[in-house]
């Protein structure tokens, strides 16, 4: 027999918020056939040395993968300098840069054992209809990734949701 512990609080604890401006969002649909070369060109961004808040790779319904990056608004000409030796930027449907964008995480005492912390979060966003571009939930820390001029609000929510120190 197994037992399983459920700690649940109305307001659940956070160690604070970090808070992140000026970050541009890359958005790379990649379809089947062009993974291989894709793979190809995304280890040769290492030679850039540029540095990336938040990387997600999620796989769509068509089998198509979609890849983000998210990264320090200076270092967004420089990629986009890459891949337009890679691929036409100009008539690439495949390929989107969002900018400026912002950031905000945070995370809490054992919030990978507990449910409904990503749940608290995105209620009182939504409730507001502060919009989210992309969000991770990844152990312990969520990361919001929300429109320019709106983490200001998304903090206030936030703090409002969960218990700051």
């Amino acid at each position: 027999m197994e037992t399983i512990a459920v700690y649940w609080e109305p307001k659940p604890k956070t160690y604070g918020f970090k808070e992140v401006f000026d970050l541009s969002l890359v958005t790379i649909e990649i379809k089947p056939e062009k993974m291989i070369q894709w793979g190809l060109w995304l280890m040769e961004l290492a030679d850039l040395n540029i540095g990336f808040h938040l990387i997600l790779a999620k796989y769509s319904t068509d089998r198509e993968l979609q890849l983000y990056i998210l990264l320090e608004k200076l270092w967004a000409d420089s990629l986009l300098s890459y891949f337009d030796k890679k691929i036409n930027l100009d008539s690439e449907k495949d390929f989107y840069l969002r900018s400026p964008v912002e950031l905000i995480s945070f995370q809490g005492p054992h919030f990978a054992d507990r449910y409904g912390i990503a749940d608290s979060a995105f209620k009182a966003l939504e409730d507001k209809k502060v919009p989210i571009l992309i969000a991770v939930c990844s152990g312990a820390a969520v990361y919001i990734v929300l429109p320019e001029n709106t983490l200001h609000e998304a903090r206030f929510l936030l703090s409002e949701a969960f218990e700051v120190p």
